[in-house]
């Protein structure tokens, strides 16, 4: 028994003990809205059954823009989330349109030439050849293939995750230095990354967000490949996860260099730190949906989590709510900077964004699971459902919004798909968080 499942938390949800209706009504308000912001409002309208794969912009109505172009994390996020659909539903025809998808990444993205899976792609399927390769969009190509396979049992689509791992690790992995480089030419070389302003960062720099999405990649493949080399680079990633990218008292740092040095402009001053918020600021988004990757990914490694990644969870789920909360209406703003090392954290980015949302939400109710001694979690669990509820979803149109209505009042006339914003954060939350209530899921079920 593992040593963080303190109590049987099946019989009440481990929420606090008056609270038992409460968690009732959010479970049934939950799976309603499941189905009219998410399956209902994405699906089968985000299938293109004219150019292959998925429509990628909508506006605030769910009008399509027919003419933006594909690009491989939109389309990877979309064959995940209806292959866990298939599952979580029992089919009822995901694994169709799942598989749509499938054949058009395996024949309109992937690099038959040099290997590896296109960054983007025009409407038709066409590469655009100016565009990088990247360890982040191969990572998703990677997760949505594994759980293709592992909802259909599909031989190709294993194959396919296979190779994209075996590409990425043959060009992006640094064999001196450890970790993964994200930025890589359509060959495979490393690039430098362009942090603005004409600075680039010097080549084989490592960053968070792609470091954290391998981790979650590899986690699936491993649960339907568990090859030897693949479960060393699993546990090599949740490492540099856990114990470089995660710093005291509990956030990640977003960018190092390939020696590892940490990538700051604290000492340039202020205005140089605001200006370059994109590669230096504290993520609470992140640091709350990577506390749920590391759990998984050391249970998918060794069947139970250890003592030093269940403290290191915690600290980041305990950090992000203790300095990026809003204690008003609730959820997580975007980003804040320790400007002085030891001094407060200061709110920078104050936008309640969707994804934020979601995997704050993911996140506050496992660890209300996990610590149910400790009722603050499932607080703002509530809290962050109600928040969603009032100030996330579109009441007339349906779906989430991609900023909170109290951080963009004119949110509801924004669009509500485009590059950057799937559906894959909110089908997780949606999903775990219905299994954990009703107490399914796999992390809190042992």
């Amino acid at each position: 028994m593992r040593y963080w499942l303190l109590i049987c938390i099946l019989t009440c949800g481990a929420c606090p003990s008056g609270l038992a209706g409460t968690r009732q009504e959010i479970l049934s308000e939950l799976e309603a809205s499941f189905q009219r912001d998410l399956v209902n409002a994405w699906y089968p309208r985000s299938v293109d059954e004219r150019h292959g794969g998925y429509v990628t912009g909508f506006d605030n109505a769910w009008q399509a823009n027919e003419e933006t172009n594909k690009y491989l994390v939109g389309q990877s996020r979309h064959i995940w989330v209806l292959s866990q659909l298939a599952l979580f539903e029992g089919d009822t025809g995901y694994s169709a349109q799942a598989r749509h998808g499938v054949r058009f990444l395996i024949e309109q993205m992937w690099d038959h030439d040099r290997g590896g899976f296109y960054e983007a792609v025009t409407q038709a399927g066409v590469p655009i050849e100016r565009e990088k390769k990247s360890a982040y969009g191969m990572s998703f190509s990677i997760y949505a293939l594994s759980a293709f396979h592992a909802a259909t049992g599909d031989e190709e689509a294993l194959e396919y995750a296979r190779k994209a791992f075996l590409w990425l690790d043959r060009f992006a992995w640094d064999s001196e230095a450890g970790g993964y480089v994200d930025d890589l030419s359509l060959d495979g070389d490393w690039t430098r990354k362009r942090i603005g302003n004409g600075d680039t960062l010097a080549s084989g720099s490592k960053d968070y967000n792609s470091s954290i999405h391998i981790l979650e990649s590899y986690t699936s493949l491993y649960t339907v490949w568990p090859d030897e080399h693949l479960r060393q680079r699993l546990q090599q990633m949740l490492e540099i996860v856990r114990d470089r990218f995660v710093q005291e008292p509990g956030y990640l740092h977003l960018i190092f260099e390939r020696d590892w040095q940490p990538l700051s402009f604290r000492d340039k001053g202020r205005d140089a730190v605001l200006g370059k918020l994109a590669y230096d600021h504290v993520s609470w988004g992140h640091d709350v949906e990577t506390a749920f990757l590391m759990l998984e990914a050391v249970e998918a490694l060794h069947g139970e989590v250890d003592a030093k990644t269940a403290e290191t969870a915690k600290a980041l789920v305990d950090h992000a709510l203790a300095t990026g909360w809003d204690e008003r209406l609730g959820s997580l703003y975007e980003g804040g900077y320790y400007f002085e090392e030891s001094g407060p954290l200061e709110v920078v980015m104050p936008n309640k964004i969707w994804w934020i949302a979601a995997e704050s939400l993911n996140a506050l109710l496992l660890m209300s699971q996990l610590y149910p001694e400790e009722p603050k979690y499932w607080q703002a669990f509530a809290d962050q459902w109600a928040y969603i509820k009032e100030y996330q979803i579109d009441p007339v149109n349906g779906g989430w919004m991609s900023v909170g209505l109290d951080s963009d009042p004119l949110a509801a006339s924004r669009a509500k798909a485009y590059r950057w914003k799937a559906n894959y954060h909110d089908a997780r939350a949606y999903m775990n968080c219905i299994r954990m209530l009703r107490g399914e899921f796999h992390l809190t079920r042992h």
